[in-house]
């Protein structure tokens, strides 16, 4: 799995395709500790891993009877970010919170506040990277379920992979 927000598209396009009788009761998952590495080039110019140092987080699931969908996820999620050439790390609080939606073209919407650690790759409207964005911020999936194609970024951003150089 290339994308750390792939399990929550995933499950939206899921959830998507249920008709509105049969929406039911939100349901509440614990998001569970993830660990992904990365080649040079895919979003560094460098090995990358990111991994959950801490994660008490939950996601919820809305399936309303009108047919539209809604999912928030929030906790205290704590990412280590390693540099896997010079073991050079960081430990960022990533706790969101993110609340994801489907638009009216049917492509899945994720809006944060707050902290998060988010990577891109060459196909992102962004380019390649890893960033921290800090306040709100909302991302567009496009048709292919994966790229992201709008980036309303936030005044604040680091980028990760300069910090980790």
């Amino acid at each position: 799995m290339r994308r750390a927000l792939t399990f929550i598209a995933a499950l939206v396009l899921m959830s998507a395709a249920a008709s509105p009788a049969a929406a039911a009761p939100p349901t509440r998952e614990d998001q569970e500790p993830f660990s992904f590495d990365y080649a040079a080039g895919e979003v560094c110019d460098f090995d990358l891993r990111v991994e959950s140092v801490i994660i008490n987080a939950r996601t919820i699931t809305f399936a309303r009877h009108d047919g539209a969908f809604r999912q928030l996820a929030s906790g205290h999620i704590v990412e280590r970010v390693t540099n896997l050439d010079t073991t050079a790390s960081l430990t960022l609080n990533s706790s969101g919170p993110a609340k994801v939606t489907i638009n009216a073209a049917g492509h899945v919407v994720l809006s944060f506040g707050g902290a998060s650690v988010l990577p891109f790759f060459d196909g992102d409207v962004t380019g390649r990277g890893l960033l921290l964005k800090g306040g709100g911020a909302e991302f567009e999936i496009g048709d292919d379920g994966f790229f992201f194609v709008r980036a309303d970024m936030p005044a604040h951003v680091v980028d990760l992979c300069a910090a980790l150089s």
